[in-house]
């Protein structure tokens, strides 16, 4: 993968989870009180606007992906399980995000649920997967 679509991968990503953090952390922990009761944080229309305009750059970049980077290392077996894993996190949560927007009730919750946990969980095989690679520069391919 070339340096510019790598450093754009690790922004677009580190930017996701950014903003999806952000916006679980002011969902969860700082609704605010009104004479109704709890309302949602006035940040959180401003933050999912970030990271839906930035989920859009990362679909782009998951097409570009896919086209160079894992079709051309599906042949070797290096880092195979973190990279189909990593594959695997990217299209469920691009599932589960437009079914956010696009479902209600109950599949609605269970989508927030879904893109909820495994956006949270992605950062770890993410990381897997950069250090794994990282540490395998320089080695030859295994086939």
């Amino acid at each position: 993968m070339s340096t510019a679509l790598r450093r754009a991968v690790y922004v677009v990503c580190a930017l996701l989870w950014v903003t999806g953090c952000a916006w679980l952390v002011g969902h969860f922990f700082f609704p605010v009180v009104t004479d109704f009761g709890l309302a949602p944080n006035p940040w959180e229309p401003m933050i999912l606007h970030m990271h839906g305009w930035v989920a859009m750059c990362g679909v782009f970049l998951l097409g570009w992906i896919t086209a160079e980077h894992i079709s051309d290392r599906w042949r070797r077996s290096r880092n195979r399980f973190t990279g189909f894993s990593l594959a695997g996190f990217a299209l469920v949560l691009t599932l589960s995000g437009y079914a956010l927007y696009y479902t209600t009730d109950h599949l609605h919750d269970v989508a927030a649920t879904t893109h909820e946990a495994l956006g949270v969980a992605a950062v770890i095989i993410a990381l897997l997967h950069w250090k794994r690679s990282s540490s395998n520069r320089g080695e030859p391919d295994r086939v």
